[in-house]
C-alpha cells in the first residue's frame, strides 16, 4: 500500500464536515451506513485483479484512500463523541489518516493514542478479514479495547480481545470478531500454534476441500485453527516492536513429562557449574562484552575433558563444553536483578528492552539450569522448542501494518528498508515546554548514586513530583534502599505486567511523589499532574544512565512535559556505567575528569551520541544480516516448491 500524500488541512476539515453531518443522525442510521460502506469496500474486493507483486505487504487488497475513509472517520469520529464525550484533536485526525494509508506516524507521548488507533481500525475492519490491534502487554490490550469497545458497538462491528490465560474455544471467538485486541507476543504464539496445527494435520487429497465446501460440509482442519488470515494489524511501540525486538525470536516450548530432572541429567549440570568455578578467565577462557559470549583456550579445553573423562557416569544431552559453556555464562555474563530475578524459588528472566519480568520464559538448550544450579533453585526438565519465528518473519506474514510510536524518525531508514513504512511526524497538540538540564559526570557509580539521591531529597523538600528511571532492577533496589535510609517515600516499579503497575505510575505527577520504575515499566499509562504539581515544575524525570539506543533515552524523557504541561529531564552518567564497557578511553576519560571534582560541569554529550550511534549502527548491521538470512529462506522454500510441483 503507497502512503497517501499528506494534506493534513483539508482531510480534517473534511472529516469534521461529516462529523457534523453525522450528529444530527441517530444511532440505527449510523449502523446502516456503516453497513453500507462495508457492502461497497468487500465489492471493491472482490472485483480487485490480484497483485503483480506478492511480496510482503502488497500481498492483497487494500481499501483505497477516496471520500469513503473521510466518511469512515467522520463515522468514528462521532460514535467516539456519542460514547465517551471525547472530541478529537485536530493531530489526532491527521494521525489517523496516516495510519489509515498504511504509514508509521510518529505521535508523541500523551497525545491520545488509544482514541486515534480506533479510526483506522474502524476503516480496515469494514473490509471484513479482520484487524489486529497489537499492543505491548495485556494489561494495555484490554484497557485499549473496554476503552474503544462501546464506540464499535454503537457502529455495529464486533470486537473482541485476547490474553494467555484464555482457551482456545475463548480466543477462536475473539479472532471472529472484526475487531481484535491483544499482545503482540501472543498474536505471534497463537500464529505458531496455528502451524503446529496444519503440520500435525492430515494431509487430505488434491480438491476434498473444494468439495467439502460444495456440499455446505464444515472443513475440521480450519475450524480446529485458533486464529485466521493475518490481514492488517496496528501496532503500538512500532519501534521498539519493529526494530528494538525484532530479531528477538517467539519460541512455543513445551515441558517434559516430568518437571523435575533426572538424577544423572542433574548431575551433569552440578559438576559443570563446578568445573566453571575452577576455571580461570584469561588463562581458561575470555569473555566478549560485545556480544557476552564465552570462548574457551587450549587449556581450557583440556581441563574441561580432563574432568569429564574422570566422570564416565554423566549423562548427557549434548556435548560436555555446551555445558561448561552454560556454567560460564550463568556465572560470569548473567546477572541477578538484572537479566533475571529469583522469585518464589524460581528463575524469572528480565526483559532487556523493556525491564519487564517474563515469568513464563526461561533461556535454551540447558543455560536456564544452568543459573538454576548457580542459585540453588529447584531444577527443572528443559523446555523442548515446538516452533519458533522471529518477530520480523511473523510480522511479514500480515498484508498490510501501520503503527505509532513517539520515536521513529531516528529509525525511519530502517522502517523504510526492512518493512516498506514512511514515517510522518505529528505536531503535538499544545506547545512542549520540556526543559533538559545539563548532564552530570562522575568517576563512579558510588559518587553517581549519591548525588542521585541528594538531587531527589532535595526537590522532594520542595514538593516537586519525581520519575527515576533505572535500567536495572538491581539498581533501582539500591537506590530504594539509599532513599529508605534517608526517610524518602517513594514507590518502585520493577516491571510486572498488571494494573498496579498502571495505578503506580498514574500516581508519579501527584507533588512530592517519587517512583523508581526500571527502564520503561508503565509505559503506556499518562501520567496527569495537579495543579500543585505545574505550580512546582511539572514531573521531573531523572535518567540514571544513558541506554546504548538514544529512542530508549527519548522515551524515558518523553514521559515528562505532557499535552503542554511543564516538565524537566537531567542524565546522571559515571566512568562505570555499562554503556562505556565497549568504549574505555571514554570512560577513562570521564573518570580522570570527574575525579575528586564529581560536581564541576563536564559536557561529554557528543562523545556519547557518537557512542550511542555507532552502538546503533551495530544493531542495525545484525537485523540487516538476519532479514538477509530470511529473504535467503524464503527463496529456498520457493525453489523447493516448484520443484515438487
Amino acid at each position: 500500500m503507497k502512503p497517501l500524500p499528506i494534506t493534513p488541512d483539508r482531510t480534517v476539515a473534511a472529516v469534521r464536515d461529516q462529523q457534523q453531518r453525522f450528529m444530527r443522525w441517530p444511532d440505527a442510521l449510523l449502523q446502516s451506513r456503516t453497513e453500507q460502506l462495508r457492502t461497497k469496500i468487500k465489492s471493491e474486493q472482490r472485483h480487485a485483479p490480484p497483485p503483480a507483486n506478492s511480496r510482503f505487504w502488497q500481498r492483497w487488497w487494500q481499501p483505497t484512500a477516496s471520500d469513503a475513509m473521510i466518511e469512515a472517520h467522520g463515522l468514528m469520529a462521532e460514535a467516539v463523541r456519542r460514547t465517551t464525550g471525547k472530541l478529537f484533536y485536530d493531530v489526532q485526525l491527521q494521525a489517523g489518516w496516516i495510519l489509515s494509508s498504511g504509514s508509521i506516524a510518529e505521535m508523541q507521548t500523551g497525545e491520545g493514542k488509544t482514541l486515534t488507533t480506533g479510526l483506522p481500525v474502524f476503516w480496515q475492519a469494514l473490509a471484513g478479514r479482520g484487524c489486529h490491534v497489537s499492543t505491548v502487554n495485556e494489561y494495555l490490550a484490554r484497557r485499549d479495547f473496554e476503552t474503544l469497545q462501546p464506540s464499535f458497538d454503537l457502529l455495529g462491528l464486533t470486537v473482541g480481545h485476547i490474553d494467555s490465560k484464555m482457551g482456545v474455544a475463548e480466543k477462536q471467538q475473539a479472532y471472529r470478531c472484526d475487531i481484535t485486541y491483544g499482545p503482540g507476543y501472543e498474536f505471534g504464539f497463537d500464529f505458531l500454534r496455528d502451524q503446529i496445527a496444519l503440520r500435525s494435520a492430515p494431509r487430505r487429497k488434491l480438491g476434498m476441500e473444494y468439495l467439502a465446501h460444495l456440499r455446505g460440509e464444515s472443513v475440521e482442519q480450519k475450524n480446529a485453527l485458533i486464529g485466521r488470515r493475518l490481514a492488517f494489524a496496528v501496532i503500538d511501540e512500532a519501534d521498539s516492536v519493529l526494530i528494538d525486538e525484532a530479531t528477538t525470536p517467539l519460541i512455543l516450548s513445551g515441558q517434559e513429562t516430568s518437571p523435575r530432572v533426572g538424577g544423572s541429567q542433574i548431575e551433569a549440570y552440578f559438576a559443570a557449574d563446578r568445573i566453571a568455578q575452577q576455571l580461570q578467565p584469561e588463562e581458561d577462557y575470555r569473555v566478549a562484552s560485545i556480544d557476552r559470549s564465552i570462548e574457551l583456550t587450549p587449556t581450557g579445553w583440556f581441563r574441561i575433558h580432563q574432568h569429564f573423562a574422570q566422570s564416565p557416569q554423566l549423562r548427557l544431552a549434548r556435548a560436555w563444553s555446551c555445558y561448561v559453556d552454560n556454567a560460564l555464562r550463568a556465572r560470569q555474563i548473567l546477572c541477578r536483578d538484572v537479566d533475571y530475578v529469583v522469585r518464589n524459588g524460581s528463575v524469572e528472566i528480565v526483559d532487556q528492552n523493556t525491564g519487564r519480568i517474563h515469568p513464563d520464559r526461561s533461556w535454551r538448550n540447558g543455560l536456564h539450569q544452568a543459573v538454576q544450579v548457580k542459585e540453588r533453585v529447584a531444577v527443572v526438565a528443559e523446555q523442548q522448542t515446538q516452533a519458533r519465528i522471529t518477530r520480523q518473519r511473523f510480522i511479514s506474514q500480515y498484508d498490510a501494518i501501520c503503527g505509532l510510536t513517539g520515536t521513529a524518525q531516528a529509525a525511519a531508514d530502517e522502517l523504510k528498508d526492512f518493512y516498506r513504512l514512511s514515517v510522518v511526524s505529528i505536531p503535538t497538540h499544545r506547545p512542549c515546554h520540556r526543559i533538559g538540564l545539563p548532564s552530570r559526570y562522575f568517576s563512579n557509580l558510588r559518587s553517581k548514586q549519591a548525588s542521585i539521591v541528594a538531587e531527589i531529597r532535595a526537590r522532594h523538600a520542595h514538593g516537586a513530583p519525581m520519575l527515576v528511571g533505572t535500567r536495572t532492577i538491581a539498581e533501582s533496589r539500591s537506590i530504594s534502599a539509599a532513599l529508605h535510609s534517608c526517610g524518602v517515600p517513594h514507590r518502585t516499579l520493577n516491571g510486572v505486567q498488571d494494573e498496579s503497575e498502571a495505578d503506580l505510575i498514574a500516581l508519579a505527577g501527584q507533588p512530592g511523589s517519587v517512583t523508581i520504575a526500571t527502564n520503561m515499566a508503565g509505559r503506556g499509562t499518562d501520567i496527569g499532574l495537579s495543579d500543585a504539581s505545574r505550580r512546582r515544575g511539572g514531573l521531573h524525570v531523572i535518567a540514571t544512565e544513558h541506554h546504548p539506543c538514544s529512542r530508549v533515552d527519548r522515551q524515558l524523557i518523553g514521559r515528562g512535559a505532557r499535552q503542554g504541561d511543564p516538565g524537566s529531564y537531567q542524565f546522571f552518567v559515571s566512568a562505570e556505567d555499562e554503556l562505556f564497557d565497549q568504549t574505555p578511553q571514554l570512560a577513562e576519560s570521564i573518570a580522570a575528569r570527574c575525579e575528586g571534582a564529581p560536581d564541576a560541569q563536564h559536557d561529554f554529550s557528543s562523545q556519547i551520541t557518537r557512542l550511542q550511534n555507532d552502538l546503533e549502527h551495530q544493531a542495525y548491521q545484525r537485523r540487516a544480516q538476519l532479514n538477509r538470512a530470511d529473504q535467503w529462506l524464503d527463496r529456498v522454500l520457493e525453489t523447493v516448491a516448484k520443484e515438487a510441483v
